[in-house]
């Protein structure tokens, strides 16, 4: 055998070794839970602090709802004091706070054990056979094409977590190819205009207007930071966050949606980025950035003094009053009223009064004439390999019950998934957060009217890079002209469908299926011809063609 055959086997015995390791590992740390005297499903999440007191809501939901442990003569088990107090500590919960648990109290007949993990590695671990029974995921598509998704519709709808009970247009996000729900919603997530009132104020800059456009926000951006900066030996204040960023790539397609355009076709099936509408305001976006002085530049970036925490650079300029604005979603509020709660604990310490607050105000994105609102999701998927399934389903039932809404809506954790059980929540929510307005209430609104989500494909990879904010950086940075950062973006993701589809046979003949449909759905448009809804795969044009009137609405029972 040759030298370099020899490295093969060497490499592919050491792979297979890992993989028994990592397996044996993971029995290990499970062999408590499959011991245990009830079900026990694993949460594979991220790692925010709070879903450990959402998996104390979830033991309290499955008590309210009957699902108990009983002894031998069928009776309740209830915790002994030792028990509750260890429970407590386990989840960092002090007895008394809401969702403590107390002696007598009963045991439910389940449990959730949460694990951290990267949405990478746990679809490894999933094709491996080891991921958790419950897997939080942005990439629905990509685990259902991987077949480690179940597919849930049936029990969706019959136990009240289907796709009717969440944001008319998330369904895109929690549906396979195959058409069926394998997801629900944790939580919502959006890109909105988020803004510092004091800070416009202090700066005696008029309030920006509920219905504005890019033209408006240059206008009032350039007599914002004129009038921050005035007397400055450097410029310190900014409008709004860098543009070559996440935010900066949900700005951009707010604005080409709101004119009628996408970064995909009407199937999804390829990329049409390359055309005057993406210049035109990519090119914008360099205005505003290096001639206007509207948004930090990577210097600018770099070069500013920041704190540390949840949200990073763009969290801590906007509570400084260094950006006037951010744009991003709901969540902000953990962050934000973290803050608000650490300086009144210092000002108390001070012997003065706990009265620090950041007003908000929000506002959609600048736009055009068609309004959009972009969101996506963390979703739980179901995972097929789960070995307590029925446990497993409970769980999705608890995501969409009103115990668990409240708490999202309570704690600032994104948008609820089952927006219309806590409505009046959200209206409360003003009379106890007066700084806060009416800004929840917004952000659900527009989502349940004007939601639609973010750029995505069934045909482009779980984890494929975001061509189109490095297009933008590149172009930015002087390493791409503007022509070639436009066909950049549409070439690489044409790429990544073509990667797609010679991989998977599946995925071939499903884009071969739907491509057909997008040559029909050409014709149409240069006839004139108004297009059959169901033909229609990308969110976007379907909400955009039926607000025009170019949509043909099938009816029951029609030949198509």
């Amino acid at each position: 055998m040759q030298q370099g055959g020899k490295f093969r086997m060497k490499k592919l015995f050491l792979g297979i070794l890992l993989l028994l390791v990592a397996a044996a590992f993971y029995t290990m740390l499970t062999a408590t839970d499959r011991a245990s005297e009830v079900p026990v499903i694993t949460w594979r999440t991220d790692t925010n602090p709070q879903r450990e007191e959402q998996i104390m809501l979830f033991r309290e939901w499955l008590v309210r709802n009957g699902h108990i442990q009983k002894d031998k003569d069928g009776k309740p088990v209830l915790y002994t004091q030792e028990e509750a107090d260890a429970l407590n500590a386990h989840y960092g919960v002090k007895p008394g706070e809401p969702h403590s648990v107390k002696a007598g109290d009963k045991k439910p007949n389940g449990n959730v054990v949460a694990e951290t993990a990267s949405n990478q590695s746990t679809l490894i671990q999933a094709v491996s056979g080891m991921a958790g029974d419950i897997v939080d995921t942005a990439e629905v598509l990509g685990y259902q094409q991987m077949g480690v998704g179940v597919p849930l519709t049936e029990d969706a709808n019959k136990n009240g977590y289907g796709l009717n009970t969440t944001y008319p247009g998330m369904a895109g996000l929690l549906v396979g190819m195959d058409g069926e729900q394998y997801a629900y919603p944790c939580n919502g997530s959006s890109a909105t205009v988020w803004i510092n009132m004091d800070t416009l104020n202090r700066f005696g800059v008029k309030e920006i207007p509920e219905d504005w456009t890019p033209e408006d926000f240059e206008r009032i951006g350039k007599e914002y930071v004129m009038r921050a900066n005035e007397g400055l030996q450097r410029q310190e204040y900014f409008f709004t966050q860098s543009l070559d960023s996440g935010a900066g790539v949900s700005l951009l397609t707010n604005i080409v949606r709101s004119k009628g355009y996408d970064l995909y076709n009407e199937t999804l099936t390829r990329c049409v980025a390359d055309n005057d509408i993406f210049k035109k305001y990519i090119k914008l976006f360099y205005k505003w950035t290096y001639e206007d002085r509207l948004v930090p530049n990577a210097a600018d970036v770099a070069s500013m003094s920041t704190e540390s925490g949840y949200g990073g650079a763009d969290f801590s300029n906007f509570i400084s009053g260094k950006y006037a604005m951010v744009v991003t979603g709901r969540y902000c509020l953990i962050r934000f009223r973290e803050v608000q709660d650490e300086k009144n604990k210092a000002l108390v310490k001070e012997g003065k009064e706990p009265n620090f607050r950041i007003n908000f105000a929000t506002r959609l994105p600048p736009q055009y004439e068609f309004k959009n609102f972009i969101f996506g999701t963390r979703a739980a998927m179901f995972y097929r390999g789960s070995k307590q399934p029925e446990l497993a389903k409970l769980f999705m039932q608890f995501l969409a019950s009103k115990e668990y809404n409240r708490y999202i809506v309570e704690r600032g954790d994104g948008l609820p998934p089952n927006p219309s059980l806590v409505m009046e929540e959200l209206k409360a929510i003003p009379k106890t957060r007066p700084n806060e307005g009416n800004v929840n209430l917004q952000e659900v609104e527009w989502a349940m009217t004007i939601g639609i989500p973010g750029n995505f494909s069934p045909f482009v990879k779980s984890g494929s890079p975001n061509w189109l904010q490095s297009s933008i950086n590149q172009y930015f940075n002087n390493r791409m002209t503007l022509d070639e950062a436009v066909k950049n973006i549409e070439t690489r993701y044409n790429m990544e469908i073509e990667t797609s589809k010679k991989a998977n046979p599946r995925m071939m003949e499903a884009w071969k299926k739907d491509w057909a449909i997008q040559q029909k759905i050409d014709e149409y448009k240069k006839a004139g011809r108004k297009i059959p809804a169901e033909w229609i795969k990308n969110p976007f044009y379907l909400k955009y063609y039926r607000e025009k009137g170019m949509l043909r609405e099938s009816t029951p029972g029609e030949k198509k």
